[in-house]
């Protein structure tokens, strides 16, 4: 089913990270910035900006709404299906990135590299007026004349009235998408993910509750249980995130087992890569046969096995959505996985 802008932005307001508890400090990346108790009020403000970011999407998501209907599914390339929000996107990592803090941090002070050149006047205003219906302030640019010539413009005042400690935030957070961001974790500004700034580690259980949090009580129970048998196997747990799509994999050495996934166009969901089912041909006899119907398709690149003529995503794993269906084959998966584990250690 084609996404939508008020789709992705439902997904980013359940992605964006939740409220930290207490003060953290930052690394020293952004001690020219401010210290770490005024970065800290920042980020709140800015992670309350992007879910109004995500209200005002949500109610008029139709009005520039410009998905583009025939793009391949690959999760990571969500924002370039939805050309304004990925517009939007930049337009803010420039503000962030590129705009000078004025003396008492309430304002960001930019000249014409705030716009994205490879668009046209018409997009760049557009984008800009979106972002005065979330709160942002531009002086210094008539936002109701499209016939102007960018490059001519020679600054902008960028604020935010409603709470100008935000304008703190931002900074932060473009810096750290710029300097921070790897392959394993991009879209740190928009997912307001304040971890990276942070000069200590966060704990992944803290990562994987969040991501739960949309999910019932009896889904999250059941998540925790399979995270719990496989910390106590030994196995190691990361954090991945590619695009939107966030992942926390379970791997044994480089050797990835499981993971459970969060994604626009796949919603919530485990993959398996189960490789000794062959073992325990037997035991898988006495799972629920749905199981055993999902353990029958196998995984795998399908144009390698030969049973598909694309790319069929296969090489991801056995894929089961964690939806209230998952809770009837819930044992089933637990003594799978047991299995499978019992196989790594008599090796």
């Amino acid at each position: 089913m084609q996404k939508t802008l008020k789709d992705m932005a439902k997904h980013l307001n359940n992605i964006i990270l939740p409220e930290p508890l207490e003060i953290y400090i930052t690394k020293p990346i952004f001690e020219d910035i401010a210290n770490s108790e005024k970065i800290h009020e920042g980020v709140l403000a800015f992670r309350a900006f992007l879910h109004r970011f995500c209200d005002v999407l949500i109610a008029e998501g139709d009005l520039y709404d410009d998905s583009k209907k025939k793009t391949d599914e690959h999760l990571s390339a969500i924002a370039y299906k939805l050309p304004f929000f990925d517009n939007v996107k930049r337009l803010l990592f420039n503000i962030g990135v590129y705009g000078e803090l004025k003396e008492d941090a309430t304002a960001l002070v930019m000249r014409n590299n705030i716009f994205n050149h490879k668009l046209s006047v018409v997009k760049n205003i557009e984008c800009l007026r979106f972002l005065t219906t979330c709160g942002l302030r531009f002086d210094g640019i008539d936002l109701n004349e499209k016939r102007q010539k960018l490059s001519e413009i020679e600054t902008v005042i960028i604020s935010y009235p409603d709470n100008p400690e935000m304008i703190m935030g931002l900074k932060v957070m473009a810096i750290a998408e710029k300097e921070i961001g790897t392959n394993l974790n991009h879209n740190i500004l928009m997912r307001c993910d304040y971890r990276v700034i942070k000069n200590d580690e966060t704990p992944v259980i803290f990562v994987l509750n969040h991501i739960m949090k949309p999910l019932s009580a009896s889904i999250q129970d059941f998540v925790l249980k399979l995270h719990q048998l496989h910390i106590d196997n030994g196995l190691n747990c990361t954090v991945d995130v590619r695009g939107f799509w966030i992942k926390i994999k379970y791997s044994r050495g480089k050797k990835e087992i499981w993971g459970i996934n969060t994604s626009l166009n796949r919603g919530f969901e485990i993959t398996v890569k189960a490789d000794n089912v062959h073992k325990y041909a037997e035991a898988i006899l006495k799972f629920p046969l749905v199981l055993q119907g999902i353990i029958a398709r196998g995984h795998g690149c399908g144009k390698k096995r030969g049973i598909s003529e694309t790319c069929d995503a296969g090489c991801e794993g056995l894929r089961i959505p964690l939806d209230a269906s998952i809770l009837d084959i819930s044992d089933g998966i637990v003594t799978w996985f047991e299995q499978e584990l019992l196989c790594f250690r008599k090796k």
